[in-house]
C-alpha cells in the first residue's frame, strides 16, 4: 500500500513540475465542461423559438352561400383571422404561387394552401361525400427537424380549422336565433323561429340516430372479433392449418381513416367472422369419420377429441348468442329513435334485423344439436360402444345444417341488415359521422391504430373504441341541441318574449366556442423540469466525459518506465496497474467537479438534488476512466479504439437523446450494458427526483462496470502481455504507425 501511495504521489509531483504540463492538466480538466456548457446553452429552450420559421398559409377559399343559411361563410377567411393572433410559428400569408416558390427557395420552411372549394366542401356534408382536404407542401432539404416542427404547424391549421368548423356551424345558427330576438313581437318573426326549432329538432334527431349506427357497427365489429377467436379454434381442430382472420383485417384495418372506411370495415369483419365459421363445419364430419374410424388413435384419445370439438362448438354457440344480444339491441336503439315509424329507412332496418335475430337463433340451436351429438359420441366412446354409421350420418348432417345455419346469416347480413343500416346512415347519419371527423374526433384514434408497431388485435379493438367515442361525442351534442329547443319550445308555447330574448340573446360566439370545444385538459407535471437544455444537459455532460477520460489516456502514458519501477523497488504489476490509475482518477474526477459544478453554479441547470447530482459525475468520471485506463493498458492502441467504438455506440444507444423505445430493437438491447445508460438514469433522478431508489439503482449499475475492469486489468491482462509485445513490434516495423 505505501508503494501504491508513492507512485501516486510521485505521478502528481511529476505533473506540475513545469508549466507546460500544467497547461496540459487545465486544458484536460477544462475541455469536458465547455464541451458541456456550449451544447446546454444552445439547447436550453429551442422551441421558444418556433416563431422565427416561416410557414407560409395561402387562403384560395371563396367562402360558400348555402339555401339553407342565406349568408357566406369562409372558413378559410376565418382560419386566417384565427392563425394571425397564434404566435406556434412565423406565420406568412400570400399567394399560392408564392407560398410554393418560397417553400421550393427555402424562404418558406413550409406552406400550406386552403382550396377555393374549401367551405363548399366542408358545408355541404350533408349531401355529398367529398372531403374537404389541404395541400401541404414541406422543404426537407434545410434541416432534419424542422420537417418535424412545420408539421405540426400543418397539424395547427387543420385543427384551427376542425374547430373553427364546429364554432362557425354552431355560432352561425346562434346568429341567426339572436338576430330574430330584435324583432321577436311580429307574426313573421315567430313563424321563423318555429322553423328554426324544427331545424333544430331535426338535426338533434339526425345526431342521435347517427350515434345509435356507429355504436351499432361498434358491437358488430366486437362480436365479429369473439367469433372469429372461436371459429379459428373450430379451424385448428379440424384442420392441419387454420388462416389467421383476424390478420387479414388488420391489413384492411391500417387503412381505416375516417367514419366510413371504419363501418365498412365492421361490416367486413361480421361476413369474414361467418364465413371462416362456416368453413370450419365443412370439415366437421370428416374429422369425425377419420377419428373413428383411424386406427392410430386410441379410443380414450378420439373421446378427448370428440369433446374438445364439442367444447369449441359450445363457445361458438356462446359467441352466436352475443351477436344475437348485440343485434337486439340495435334493433331495440333503432325502434326506439323512431317509436311512430315516421321513416321508412329505420323501419325496414328493424324489420332485417328482426330476420337476422331469427336466423342467429336457428343458428344457436343447430350448434347446440350438433355440440350435444358429439358429447353422446364421447361417451359411448368411454362406454365400449361402438360409433354406427348411423351416427356418423347424423353428425355430418347436424354439420350441414350449421353450416347453413352460419352461412344464412351471412346472407342475410349482407344482403338485407348491411344495405338498411347504409340507407339509415345516408338518410340521417351522414352529416353527423362527417360532423364527428371534421371535429377531429376519430382523428387522433385512427392515427394511432394505423402506427406502427400496433397488433392486428389491438387495432380492431381501437376502431371498435373509436367508434363508441364518436357516438358518445354525438350524442352529447344531440342532448346539448334538445335542452336548447326544450326551452325554446317552452318559450314560444308560453308566449313568453323575455324568456325568449333570454335564450336566443346568448353571445353566440362565446356559446358556439364551447360547443366546439366542450373539453379542457388539465395538466400535471410529473418530476416537472423547468428548461428543456436541463433535460438534454446529462447527454451533453457525460458523452464529454467519456471524451476526456479518452484524452486522458490518450495524453498520459498508461505504463511506468524502467527507471521508476526501478526507483520504486521493482513493485508488482498489481500495485503499478492501481497506483498508476491515481493520476488518471484525480483529473477524471477534476473534470467532472468542473462541468458539473459549472453547470450548476453558472448555468442554473435545474436539480432537485445539487450533492447527487455532483455525486452521478464523479462517480461516472471514475469508471469512465478507470474503464479506459484499463482496457489501453491491457491492449494498447487498441484498447484506445475500443474506447472510440464505445462512444460512437454511447451516443445512440445510452437514450440521452431519444427514448430507447423507439429505437431498434438490437440498440434497446444492448443499452444496459453500456456505462453511460447508468449515468444518465442516475443524474436524471437527481435532476428531476427519485422514484424508489432509482438513483442508487442507477449507481449501483455504474458501479457493476468495477470488478470485470478489475478481472482484466489484474489478472487476464498477463496473458495478453505476448500479445501486445507483438502487436508493438509490428507497429513499429512500419515507421509510421505509433
Amino acid at each position: 500500500m505505501k508503494t501504491l501511495w508513492a507512485l501516486c504521489v510521485s505521478d502528481i509531483r511529476r505533473m506540475t513540475m513545469n508549466t507546460v504540463s500544467v497547461i496540459i492538466v487545465i486544458g484536460l480538466v477544462v475541455i469536458p465542461g465547455i464541451f458541456t456548457w456550449f451544447n446546454v446553452i444552445a439547447n436550453w429552450d429551442p422551441f421558444a423559438r418556433t416563431g422565427n420559421l416561416k410557414f407560409a398559409v395561402a387562403n384560395d377559399d371563396v367562402g360558400y352561400r348555402s339555401d339553407l343559411v342565406p349568408i357566406t361563410v369562409n372558413i378559410g377567411d376565418q382560419v386566417i383571422n384565427t392563425l394571425r393572433a397564434n404566435s406556434q410559428l412565423d406565420w406568412a400569408f400570400t399567394t399560392t404561387e408564392e407560398a410554393i416558390e418560397g417553400t421550393k427557395s427555402g424562404k418558406y420552411y413550409a406552406a400550406v394552401v386552403i382550396p377555393e372549394q374549401f367551405s363548399e366542401d366542408m358545408l355541404t356534408f350533408f349531401t355529398r361525400s367529398t372531403q374537404a382536404t389541404l395541400t401541404y407542401y414541406n422543404n426537407e432539404k434545410k434541416n432534419a427537424l424542422t420537417p418535424k416542427i412545420t408539421g405540426q404547424g400543418a397539424d395547427t391549421v387543420s385543427a384551427e380549422i376542425n374547430q373553427v368548423f364546429s364554432q362557425t356551424l354552431a355560432e352561425t345558427a346562434l346568429d341567426i336565433g339572436s338576430q330574430l330576438a330584435a324583432s321577436i313581437d311580429t307574426p313573421e318573426t315567430q313563424q321563423r323561429l318555429l322553423a328554426f326549432d324544427a331545424k333544430l329538432t331535426d338535426f338533434a334527431y339526425s345526431l342521435g340516430n347517427s350515434a345509435t349506427l356507429l355504436d351499432s357497427y361498434a358491437v358488430i365489429l366486437d362480436s365479429s372479433g369473439t367469433l372469429m377467436d372461436s371459429s379459428a379454434k373450430l379451424l385448428a381442430s379440424t384442420r392441419s392449418t387454420a388462416s389467421d382472420a383476424r390478420d387479414t383485417l388488420a391489413n384492411a384495418a391500417a387503412g381505416v381513416s375516417d367514419v366510413s372506411s371504419a363501418i365498412s370495415l365492421s361490416s367486413t369483419a361480421l361476413s369474414t367472422a361467418l364465413d371462416q365459421a362456416a368453413n370450419g363445419y365443412s370439415s366437421v364430419a370428416t374429422k369425425v369419420d377419420d377419428l373413428v374410424g383411424g386406427a392410430s388413435a386410441t379410443a380414450t384419445d378420439t373421446a378427448r377429441t370428440l369433446r374438445d370439438l364439442s367444447v369449441t362448438i359450445n363457445t361458438q354457440a356462446t359467441h352466436i348468442d352475443q351477436l344475437t344480444d348485440h343485434l337486439t339491441s340495435v334493433r331495440d336503439s333503432l325502434s326506439a329513435s323512431d317509436p311512430t315509424g315516421a321513416h321508412p329507412a329505420i323501419a325496414n332496418a328493424v324489420r332485417s334485423l328482426n330476420h337476422l335475430i331469427n336466423s342467429t337463433n336457428a343458428a344457436h340451436s343447430s350448434l347446440d344439436a350438433l355440440k350435444s351429438k358429439l358429447s353422446d359420441q364421447a361417451d359411448s366412446i368411454d362406454a365400449k360402444v361402438e360409433v354406427s354409421d348411423s351416427d356418423r350420418k347424423d353428425i355430418a348432417d347436424l354439420a350441414t345444417q350449421a353450416k347453413n345455419a352460419i352461412e344464412a346469416i351471412r346472407s342475410d347480413f349482407s344482403s338485407t341488415v348491411s344495405p338498411a343500416l347504409d340507407s339509415v346512415r345516408s338518410n340521417t347519419g351522414s352529416a353527423a359521422s362527417t360532423l364527428s371527423e371534421a371535429a377531429g374526433d376519430l382523428r387522433s384514434a385512427f392515427s394511432t391504430v394505423t402506427s406502427n408497431g400496433t397488433s392486428g388485435a389491438k387495432q380492431l379493438d381501437d376502431i371498435e373504441s373509436a367508434l363508441h367515442e364518436a357516438a358518445k361525442n354525438l350524442r352529447d351534442t344531440g342532448d346539448n341541441l334538445n335542452t336548447f329547443h326544450s326551452r325554446l319550445s317552452e318559450a314560444l308555447s308560453s308566449g313568453d318574449v323575455d324568456m325568449l330574448r333570454d335564450i336566443l340573446g346568448r353571445d353566440s360566439a362565446v356559446f358556439a366556442a364551447t360547443l366546439a370545444a366542450p373539453v379542457t385538459v388539465t395538466a400535471h407535471r410529473v418530476f416537472a423540469v423547468d428548461h428543456f437544455g436541463s433535460q438534454m444537459a446529462p447527454f451533453y455532460t457525460f458523452v464529454p466525459l467519456w471524451v476526456g477520460a479518452l484524452l486522458l489516456v490518450a495524453t498520459l502514458k498508461t505504463s511506468v518506465s524502467r527507471t521508476r519501477r526501478a526507483e520504486l523497488g521493482d513493485p508488482p504489476a498489481h500495485i503499478l496497474f492501481l497506483g498508476h490509475y491515481g493520476i488518471f482518477g484525480l483529473i477524471s474526477l477534476l473534470q467532472a467537479t468542473f462541468s458539473l459544478g459549472g453547470s450548476l453554479l453558472f448555468l442554473e441547470v435545474d436539480a432537485v438534488h445539487p450533492w447527487l447530482f455532483m455525486l452521478s459525475g464523479w462517480v461516472s468520471a471514475l469508471v469512465y476512466s478507470f474503464f479506459l485506463y484499463t482496457v489501453t493498458v491491457s491492449f494498447g492502441n487498441i484498447g484506445k479504439a475500443i474506447g472510440v467504438i464505445m462512444l460512437v455506440i454511447q451516443i445512440t444507444g445510452s437514450g440521452g437523446s431519444y427514448p430507447l423505445v423507439m429505437l431498434p430493437k438490437p440498440i434497446q438491447a444492448i443499452s444496459p450494458f453500456l456505462p453511460m445508460t447508468h449515468s444518465i438514469d442516475a443524474i436524471r433522478a437527481a435532476i428531476a427526483g427519485i422514484y424508489h431508489a432509482d438513483f442508487w439503482w442507477s449507481i449501483g449499475g455504474l458501479l457493476a462496470f468495477i470488478p470485470p475492469l478489475l478481472l482484466l486489468g489484474l489478472v487476464l491482462r498477463r496473458p495478453l502481455m505476448r500479445f501486445n509485445r507483438w502487436y508493438v513490434d509490428k507497429v513499429e516495423e512500419t515507421r509510421i504507425i505509433s
